[in-house]
């Protein structure tokens, strides 16, 4: 994998949207680059009323994306926010000056698009983490944990109260992000290969059944035979549910929200029980509220478990 060139104080960084159109606090958000020491250019799909649920058409996010990559005074992309929208433009998006001239890009959820794809067809590492629509909103500790990637082009990790299964220490790339993106991924040119790899997967508003048949799309494809670990972050899953769509656990046939995380560890455990790869339950990483710690994605790690705790530390 390439590794971006790390950033400097002085250096320019582009604030832009490539999918949905939010609400951010712009003053807090340039003040923290201030303290950083960074330039920052606040695209117009930050600034613009939008078009739609879009930071803009199609057009405009991808001009704007073009732009940003194409320009080699720029050192890092930060995207607004995540929702839909990459997948209008990621088959127009010219990667060429990108590929000779490497720039952070940091982002989640929907921006899994992008990591998926640049790490397939380029090796080029990227940054899973909160966006800046959450600069104000989750804690400090997760908008500083980018810093360390952009300046170092690393930051060794230690979480604490996980649950983890299968136990072992394992070395490998970090590759994954946005269960949903990844899924509609699937035979397309941004497809992952994750032969050798850890597999980092998170989602939001999706019930028990519908990530059980995420799974299912990841297992039957091959995705989920090949790996060297499989870590878990937030899935959010959300109760009200007319359908019984979370009845999937004999345990918990009408889970609750205090129960609920217990159902979808269960359920995963026993649809990935022929697999002998450590699988980490509890990352702080995803869409929950404060719990959105940076990834260096792309970066090979050694990971090492024990019941409750997980270290990471980058090669």
């Amino acid at each position: 994998m390439i590794k971006p060139t790390n950033l400097q104080k002085g250096d320019t960084v582009y604030l832009l949207s490539i999918s949905r159109k939010g609400s951010i606090d712009m003053a807090f958000v340039e003040q923290q680059f201030k303290i950083w020491g960074l330039h920052t250019i606040i695209g117009t799909t930050i600034t613009s009323e939008g078009f739609c649920q879009f930071a803009g058409t199609k057009e405009e996010r991808l001009m704007e994306f073009q732009a940003a990559l194409d320009n080699p005074t720029i050192k890092a992309i930060f995207f607004g926010r995540g929702g839909y929208g990459t997948v209008q433009i990621i088959d127009q998006i010219d990667f060429s000056a990108f590929v000779k001239h490497p720039k952070w890009l940091i982002g989640y959820s929907d921006i899994t698009y992008l990591h998926s794809h640049i790490h397939q067809n380029f090796g080029i590492e990227t940054i899973h983490s909160t966006m800046l629509s959450g600069f104000n909103s989750t804690n400090q500790y997760d908008v500083e944990s980018i810093k360390p990637i952009l300046f170092a082009g690393e930051q060794n990790l230690y979480f604490k109260d996980t649950e983890n299964h299968k136990i072992a220490t394992i070395t490998g790339e970090i590759v994954g992000g946005n269960l949903s993106i990844l899924h509609t991924n699937i035979g397309t040119p941004s497809d992952l290969d994750t032969t050798g790899k850890i597999l980092l997967l998170e989602d939001v508003f999706e019930n028990l059944m519908s990530i059980e048949r995420m799974l299912y799309a990841l297992k039957r494809s091959g995705k989920l035979d090949n790996i060297k670990g499989l870590l878990l972050g937030d899935f959010s899953i959300p109760i009200k549910d007319n359908e019984k769509s979370n009845s999937m656990v004999a345990a918990y046939p009408n889970p609750t929200a205090e129960n609920i995380d217990k159902a979808f560890r269960i359920m995963v455990l026993d649809l990935l029980k022929e697999y002998h790869y450590p699988i980490c339950f509890g990352l702080p990483i995803g869409h929950e509220t404060g719990r959105n710690v940076a990834i260096n994605l792309g970066a090979k790690a050694t990971i090492s478990l024990t019941s409750n705790e997980v270290q990471v530390l980058y090669s």
